[in-house]
């Protein structure tokens, strides 16, 4: 065990003492019972949007109960690298506060409870269980100044919840791209081209991998990771993500 991991080991360690779990909702702050499920209160986890009816079968986006096919818009028109894949919520105000508290206000307790809702909608789903957890990497300066990585806080929790290794060192970011929430989808693809290098190939040839983000958007970053990944001649490459938003 290396030097950072003890370190990050003990942090988290300190932090749920400092942020005991289900005291109060990680939402409205209200006090909450020990046995509110994802430390949400009642009213909070109804206004939680769960995608847990029609989504679409490709990359796990909402869709309409009105709109008719099984793939969304952009998976009907676009290939991707990956899979399949799904996320757990969408996207709105309360969810974008939480994802924001987590990366950049270091409320990193905020991940436990993001892991158990997605490992929650992994069993629901009935998936075959990965044999490795990949998270999406952050260029190292970025990850020096943020201090963690949100995406592997996530997946570390994960994994133990799913008895499944997480493997952070399989992939790396080799450039620095620019924020993804900046650009539109055609940049997005293009800040992204080469950004990935893969290091440790047999951890992935014929593996099911899953990779691990925060929030699906376009894809952009989750298929050039998939990419980067389908060289190592892996079984099969899936994704989930905590939030993604609708494309109609």
């Amino acid at each position: 065990m290396g030097y950072k991991t003890t370190v990050n080991d003990l942090l988290e360690t300190l932090l749920d003492f400092v942020y005991p779990r289900n005291i109060h909702c990680i939402l409205c702050g209200e006090a909450i019972d020990k046995t509110d499920p994802y430390s949400l209160c009642t009213d909070c986890r109804e206004e939680v949007k769960f995608i847990t009816s029609r989504f679409c079968e490709k990359c796990g986006k909402p869709l309409e109960s009105m709109y008719l096919p099984q793939k969304c818009p952009d998976c009907i028109q676009n290939v991707h690298y990956f899979t399949k894949g799904f996320s757990c919520v969408e996207y709105d105000d309360k969810i974008k506060k939480l994802v924001y508290d987590l990366k950049y206000y270091k409320k990193r307790y905020l991940a436990y409870h993001m892991a158990e809702m997605m490992t929650a909608r992994f069993v629901e789903l009935g998936w075959e269980k990965p044999d490795v957890i990949i998270p999406i990497p952050l260029h190292p300066r970025k990850e020096r100044e943020r201090g963690f990585n949100q995406s592997a806080l996530i997946a570390k929790y994960v994994g133990k919840f799913m008895d499944v290794p997480v493997e952070c060192t399989i992939i790396r970011r080799t450039r620095e791209t620019e924020t993804q929430n900046k650009l539109n989808k055609e940049e997005r693809k293009e800040n992204l081209k080469n950004a990935f290098q893969m290091i440790e190939k047999q951890k992935v040839t014929n593996k099911k991998v899953l990779i691990l983000d925060d929030i699906y958007t376009t894809g952009s970053t989750i298929d050039a990771c998939a990419k980067e990944l389908g060289k190592a001649k892996p079984k099969e490459i899936n994704f989930m993500t905590f939030a993604t938003g609708r494309n109609l």
